[in-house]
């Protein structure tokens, strides 16, 4: 299993990931000071004919706040291996259940 830690060079956005051979991802996605327990999946480039890149996605809610939760939910390409990204193109999007809020942020992850 691959662990992958990588942030914005701002520290906006950063991932705490545990990535399993089989695809599965799960760990932590940190937003705007906020962390977020998140599960989802990946593919590698090259793996089935037609894969030119590797992809992910995830998505999650915020830990300890079972009746109001923030959800949270990502995706992007990867470039470089799967056990360890070089760099990882991620677009998030953030729900608040408290104050009905959506926020979206694009950005560049790269090695923590």
């Amino acid at each position: 299993m691959a662990h992958w830690k990588l942030a914005s060079s701002d520290r906006t956005m950063a991932l705490d990931l545990n990535a399993a051979d089989n695809g599965s991802l799960n760990g932590t996605l940190t937003y705007a000071g906020a962390g977020y327990n998140v599960a989802g999946g990946w593919d590698a480039a090259g793996s089935v004919p037609g894969r030119n890149y590797s992809a992910f996605s995830l998505s999650g809610r915020t830990p300890g706040l079972p009746d109001v939760p923030n959800w949270i939910s990502a995706s992007g390409i990867m470039t470089g291996s799967g056990t360890a990204p070089a760099q990882i193109d991620i677009q998030a999007d953030v729900s608040s259940s408290s104050d009905g809020s959506l926020k979206h942020y694009e950005g560049v992850l790269v090695p923590a």
